[in-house]
């Protein structure tokens, strides 16, 4: 006998949810978490991610960030996929267009994701 769980692969989640879920980012700002609401765009594999321009300090570490993309109201509707790595600028035109907002290429390092419509049994190992 397993365990239940809600934990999903984050790729096919994360393609779902790039089309219409919502997406914010955190990072490290003078010892503090700075959260912000985000758009995140998938470009030639890349992910790509743009924030409110003058929302990003100077002092932002960019070397530890989380990126979130989530969709659901209700319990059985929520799902995300919670990606961290790090944020580099970046050095092309934006993907969608969207000039007021500052752009970055972001590399993640680890990713978990979760859906409890899917709720299953997982195998003990």
């Amino acid at each position: 006998m397993g365990r239940i769980t809600q934990r999903v692969e984050p790729e096919p989640l994360a393609g779902r949810l790039l089309e219409h879920g919502r997406a914010a980012v955190a990072f490290d700002d003078a010892g503090a978490v700075t959260a912000l609401p985000a758009r995140v765009r998938r470009r030639d594999g890349e992910l790509w991610v743009g924030v409110p321009r003058e929302s990003v300090p100077p002092s932002a570490g960019l070397d530890r960030v989380t990126v979130l993309l989530d969709d659901g109201e209700f319990w059985f509707e929520l799902r995300a996929v919670n990606w961290r790595g790090r944020l580099a600028a970046a050095d092309a035109p934006a993907p969608d267009g969207r000039e007021d907002l500052a752009w970055f290429v972001f590399t993640p390092r680890r990713a978990t994701a979760w859906d409890y419509a899917t709720l299953h049994e997982e195998r003990d190992a």
